[in-house]
């Protein structure tokens, strides 16, 4: 393959694998699925999707919505609050698809209806159920009857419900953290829901993130799930226990540039530009930015024992070592793969992908 290094291997079966247990996973509880398709962003991996049945989608910007309507998705959420500046992209893809958008507060809608929506679009009131993030608070009633108001008082909003994301499962340490938190915002957003299901029988509750949309079996009172960075996962998602490293479906191959036996660490070439500065903790409180697999040529195999990513820089990252012999293996030249902390932002930087037989596939910012 003629590739300049680093570059972002994807394994297909896998990845197609991680989307077949979801679809299965919405299929047996009865849930609209809307994967969010901000980790890909592309269009290619986009319509696997599609072998699946999946013909609804989720986004995070109006940028993203265009691309992905360019390519034959009609029905899309863009699940971020919008702004007045979004407004003449929403007139215009509004009037192709059915386009779906979010408000995050009265402040929020209020400005959007000081200005002018010329096209029907379906609106969801974004909740705040401990995220504290965007959103309005779960027991602001009065706030959420004045916004629903306003929707209903406009000829081309349509109310559809609620959408929420319980992003704070991301800095879980176990599963049963996972499972607190996704029955916390099961019972408040089951609680919204009854409250509005008799002046509005087709109510819908929109939530899901890739840790509790992955571990719990248990989705009471909830219409449809959002999960995107399932179709990668990666070493944030094997720390929570979302899934375990054999789940991963990218890396990141770098060539050692030099090894430094006599302090035990490697330089690579692969840094934030690369896989950006995320990080989790080890269980000795020292950070990880990846750990480090061997790559045959084709795909990369079980991580090293005793080899991670110690810190980055712009373009170089230091590999550590309590293993002298697994990092004597290493030499200049060798390219080795990088499990990333977080898929969706390293996916970002890189903005295309390699499977292993050289084929690139790339995303909207390599459009």
């Amino acid at each position: 393959m003629a590739i300049t290094y680093p570059f972002l291997l994807l394994k297909k079966e896998k990845c197609l694998e991680n989307i077949k247990k979801m679809v299965s996973k919405a299929e047996k509880n009865n849930l609209m699925f809307r994967p969010h398709f901000k980790t890909h962003q592309s269009i290619e991996i986009g319509s696997w999707f599609k072998e699946f049945g999946i013909n609804a989608c989720t986004v995070s910007s109006f940028p993203m919505a265009k691309y992905f309507a360019s390519a034959g998705w009609k029905d899309i959420t863009v699940a971020f609050p919008v702004s007045p500046f979004d407004l003449e992209v929403i007139n215009t893809l509004g009037q192709t698809i059915h386009l779906n958008i979010v408000f995050s507060s009265f402040n929020n809608l209020n400005t959007i209806l000081n200005d002018n929506i010329q096209c029907k679009v379906g609106v969801y009131i974004e909740l705040n159920c401990g995220h504290n993030r965007s959103g309005i608070s779960t027991d602001n009633n009065r706030e959420i009857a004045l916004m629903i108001n306003c929707i209903e008082q406009n000829d081309f909003l349509q109310f559809k419900g609620f959408i929420a994301h319980s992003g704070h499962t991301y800095n879980s340490k176990t599963i049963e953290e996972v499972k607190a938190i996704h029955h916390q915002s099961l019972k408040l957003l089951t609680q919204i829901k009854l409250f509005w299901k008799e002046s509005y029988p087709e109510i819908i509750i929109s939530y899901g993130d890739t840790p509790s949309s992955s571990i719990s079996d248990n989705f009471w009172g909830v219409d449809e799930i959002r999960p995107g960075n399932f179709v990668f996962y990666d070493l944030t998602q094997a720390t929570i226990g979302a899934c375990t490293t054999d789940d991963i479906a990218v890396a990141l191959i770098c060539p050692i540039v030099d090894v430094y036996l006599e302090r035990g660490e490697a330089i690579i070439r692969g840094g934030a530009v690369h896989l950006s500065k995320d990080f989790i903790l080890l269980p000795d409180g020292s950070k990880s930015y990846g750990l480090i697999c061997p790559f045959n040529g084709k795909s990369w195999e079980k991580p090293y024992n005793g080899l991670w990513m110690k810190s980055i820089s712009q373009e170089h990252g230091v590999i550590a070592s309590n293993d002298i012999e697994q990092l004597n293996a290493l030499k200049p030249g060798q390219l080795v793969a990088i499990l990333p902390i977080h898929s969706c932002l390293t996916a970002d930087t890189m903005g295309e992908f390699y499977l292993s037989d050289g084929t690139c596939i790339t995303t909207m910012r390599k459009r």
